[in-house]
C-alpha cells in the first residue's frame, strides 16, 4: 500500500493534503513578506537592554555578601590591589557574582530561605515562578533584581539577536509542523514566541521588545484573535451546551459564582444571554480574586487535564492547599458533568487504542495514558496530553482552514498576512485597506466550520467570535 493509500485508510489524508501540501506555499509567501522590524527602534531596544543588564549586574553585586561570592586567589602579591584583600597571608579578591542556579541556591541557604523544589522532579530549582514567590514572601531585593536581569537577558540573547532585521527591514522566519497538537512552529527567528505578557514589576520588557515591531509608513499592524477558542473547542468535543454557552459569555465568573455560593447561581442558567452576561459581569466586579486567581487558572488548565497537585503548584498564591485546589476542580466537574464524563471517556479511549485521530485528520500516539501503580491504574505521563489533543487540534485545524479560505479569496496577499500566533492572525495592512481588512477577515474567521459539526452544540458548524486590535507597532495595539 502506498503512502497516500495508507493515509486515506487511517483517516488522516485530509490533514496531510490540506494542512501541509496546500498550506506550505502560503507559509512560504508569509515568510517572504516577513515581520517588519524598525532599524532605529531595534538599535534603541538593544542599547537599553545592554545598559539595563550592566546596571542590574552592579546592583546585584552590592546586595550579595562577599561570603557567598567565589574568590580569586593570587599566588603572589598582585600589583593592582583594587578590591583585593589579604587573609592569613593570602591575597584574594571576590569575583563578580552571577545569578546562576548554583550561586542563587548558595545565596538562599546563606539567607536562611527555603530552597524551592520542582513539582515533577522534586529537585532544587530557581525557576522564575519560585524566585518570584521568594521575592514576595521575603521582600529580599536581590530576587527582584534577578528576575529583571533574567528577563532582560532572555530578550537580549534569545530574541534580539534572532530578530535583527535584514536590509529590507524585515525578519523572515521558516515555518514547520512540529507540534503534535497541529499548531505551527517557526525558527530563525521563532516569530510565534515573541515576548507578550508583561510584568512591569520586573522590567516590562515584553512591551519594550514589541515596540520595535513597527509598521512601515502607510501601514498598520492589525491582529485578529479568536475569543476563548480552546474553551469552546473543549465544549464542542464534549458536546456540552452549557459549557459552550458560558465559554462564549464568561465561564470564569460562572465558576466563581459557585465558589462563593452566590444565591443566584442555581437559577442563572435559565436566564437569557443578556441577563446572564449582566449577572456574570457583577460577579466579576465583586469577586475579582476568586474569579481571576482561582476560577480562571482552573478553567485554563481543565482543557489540558490539569490535576489538583499541578494546579496548586502553579498557583500557590491563590490556593490555601492542594485540598483547596481540588475543591475548585471538583466544583467545575460538578458544574459540567457532561464535560467531566468526556474527559474520562477520551482518556480511556486513548489508553485502549494508543492513539487518537482528530476531525481534521491528525493522529497522535500515546505511550502512557495510565500506569499500573500501587495496585491500581494511575494517570501516566500522557494523561493530560490525551485530554488536551482534540480540543487543541480543533482550534489549530480551524485556523488553518481559515487561512486556506482567506488565500482563496485573495485576502492574504491583499492585506499582507505576516504571522499566525496561537489563536490569532497578524497582518501588515496598507492604511487605505484597513477597514476593508477588518470587515472581510473577521467575517471569514467567524464563518461556521465545515468540519467541526455536532448535532447537539454545533449543527451548522462551530463559530467562534473574533476580536481585532490594531496599532502603529506591536506594543500599542488597541481594540477595534
Amino acid at each position: 500500500m502506498g503512502i497516500i493509500q495508507t493515509l486515506q485508510s487511517k483517516g488522516i489524508y485530509r490533514g496531510y493534503s490540506q494542512h501541509i501540501v496546500a498550506l506550505e506555499p502560503i507559509l512560504r509567501a508569509m515568510s517572504d513578506r516577513g515581520m517588519p522590524v524598525n532599524q532605529e527602534s531595534f538599535a534603541s531596544v538593544e542599547a537599553r537592554l545592554k545598559a539595563d543588564m550592566e546596571r542590574l549586574t552592579a546592583e546585584m553585586q552590592a546586595l550579595v555578601p562577599d561570603e557567598v561570592k567565589q574568590w580569586k586567589v593570587y599566588k603572589r602579591e598582585p600589583k593592582n590591589k583594587d578590591g583585593v584583600v589579604q587573609r592569613d597571608g593570602i591575597w584574594m579578591k571576590p569575583l563578580p557574582w552571577k545569578p546562576s542556579n548554583k550561586a542563587l541556591i548558595r545565596y538562599m541557604r546563606h539567607r536562611g530561605h527555603t530552597v524551592p523544589k520542582d513539582f515533577k522532579t522534586k529537585k532544587e530549582t530557581t525557576n522564575a515562578l519560585e524566585v518570584k514567590r521568594l521575592a514576595r514572601s521575603t521582600n529580599d531585593p536581590l530576587y527582584r533584581k534577578i528576575l529583571e536581569y533574567r528577563k532582560a537577558q532572555t530578550v537580549l540573547s534569545n530574541h534580539i539577536e534572532n530578530w535583527r532585521p535584514g536590509s529590507d527591514g524585515r525578519v523572515h522566519s521558516t515555518f514547520y509542523y512540529d507540534p503534535a497538537t497541529g499548531q505551527l512552529s517557526s525558527r530563525r527567528p521563532n516569530v510565534q514566541n515573541a515576548p507578550k505578557h508583561d510584568d512591569p514589576e520586573f522590567g516590562g520588557y515584553a512591551k519594550v521588545f514589541r515596540s520595535m515591531i513597527k509598521a512601515e509608513p502607510g501601514h498598520t499592524i492589525i491582529e485578529f484573535d479568536f475569543k476563548s477558542f480552546h474553551a469552546q473547542t473543549l465544549a464542542f468535543e464534549s458536546a456540552d451546551p452549557d459549557y459552550l454557552r458560558l465559554a462564549r459569555i464568561d465561564i470564569h465568573s460562572y465558576l466563581a459564582a459557585r465558589l462563593v455560593n452566590d444565591p443566584d447561581f442555581d437559577k442563572c442558567l435559565a436566564w437569557d444571554d443578556a441577563k446572564l452576561a449582566a449577572y456574570l459581569g457583577g460577579i466579576k466586579k465583586r469577586h475579582k480574586f476568586v474569579r481571576d486567581k482561582k476560577a480562571k487558572p482552573c478553567i485554563l488548565g481543565y482543557g489540558f487535564g490539569m490535576g489538583a497537585n499541578h494546579l496548586y503548584d502553579a498557583n500557590k498564591e491563590s490556593f490555601d492547599s492542594k485540598k483547596d485546589a481540588k475543591a475548585v476542580i471538583d466544583a467545575l466537574d460538578n458544574s459540567f458533568p457532561i464535560t467531566k464524563a468526556w474527559r474520562t471517556t477520551i482518556r480511556q479511549k486513548a489508553h485502549d487504542q494508543g492513539f487518537l485521530i482528530s476531525r481534521f485528520g491528525y493522529i497522535r500516539y500515546f505511550w502512557e495514558v495510565f500506569k499500573w501503580q500501587g495496585g491500581e491504574w494511575q494517570p501516566g505521563d500522557d494523561s493530560e496530553a490525551a485530554i488536551a489533543f482534540l480540543p487543541a487540534n480543533d482550534a489549530f485545524g480551524q485556523i488553518k482552514d481559515v487561512i486556506l479560505r482567506l488565500e482563496a479569496l485573495g485576502h492574504l496577499s491583499r492585506y499582507r498576512f505576516i504571522n499566525t500566533i496561537h489563536d490569532s492572525l497578524l497582518f501588515h495592512c496598507p492604511d487605505n485597506l484597513l477597514d476593508e481588512c477588518h470587515h472581510n477577515v473577521k467575517i471569514e474567521m467567524e464563518r461556521p466550520s465545515t468540519v467541526l459539526i455536532d448535532p447537539t452544540v454545533a449543527p451548522h458548524g462551530l463559530s467562534v467570535e473574533v476580536e481585532a486590535s490594531a496599532g502603529p507597532d506591536w506594543s500599542s495595539m488597541k481594540g477595534l
